[in-house]
């Protein structure tokens, strides 16, 4: 009873306060009134998004999308065996140019395994080799650096047909595609497991 008694009485003096602003917010000119309704709609939305952004724990802060990474890419050449690996032909690619020496090297091979965009050379490698280790070392005159890539084994399959030339024509490739592109490197030499010379898939 002293509950809804307490009701009562609020009931009265929030309608007065009600009416009381009313007359105050009417009272005040267009353009204060405009202002006002600026504010209390301001306010509103603002709170809305204090909760919304509690509801998802975000930062109220994060207001602005992060912004963008710029890709840095660089055309590069690289050089693959023609299609029947008659000659070595020239290509035209787009990397990213920020990539550290190693790095570069794997997507370099990567490039010259994958082979033409215009010519059927997808036998020219047919194997799928895995780098195990790419290091430098300054070559025997000391004016320059020799890129060493150690190779995993691949098991070539007995229904592939070996395109003639084909691997003496990649090995010069690579080469020619890394010295081109990484200042400083006069030599490659593809090792398997750690042995140099060895055949990779020609016999």
């Amino acid at each position: 009873m002293n509950v809804l008694r307490k009701i009562k009485n609020i009931i009265p003096d929030l309608k007065g306060r009600y009416n009381s602003l009313k007359e105050s917010y009417f009272s005040k000119s267009k353009q204060e009134r405009t202002r006002i309704a600026i504010l209390v709609l301001s306010s509103i939305l603002f709170f809305d998004y204090v909760l919304f952004s509690f509801q998802v724990e975000s930062n109220i802060f994060n207001i602005f999308p992060s912004i963008p990474v710029i890709e840095n890419k660089i055309k590069i050449n690289i050089y693959i065996p023609s299609e029947g690996a008659g000659e070595i032909i020239s290509e035209e690619r787009e990397i990213h140019g920020d990539l550290e020496e190693e790095v570069f090297v794997k997507k370099l091979f990567s490039l010259v395994a994958a082979g033409s965009f215009y010519e059927n050379t997808a036998l020219n490698v047919p194997v799928r080799y895995t780098i195990k280790k790419i290091w430098f070392v300054e070559t025997e005159d000391e004016k320059g650096k020799l890129c060493l890539i150690d190779l995993m084994p691949a098991i070539l399959e007995n229904d592939i047909k070996v395109v003639k030339n084909s691997e003496a024509l990649f090995k010069e490739s690579l080469e020619k595609t890394i010295v081109e592109n990484i200042p400083g490197v006069e030599k490659v030499m593809v090792l398997e497991k750690g042995i140099p010379f060895r055949q990779l898939w020609e016999i």
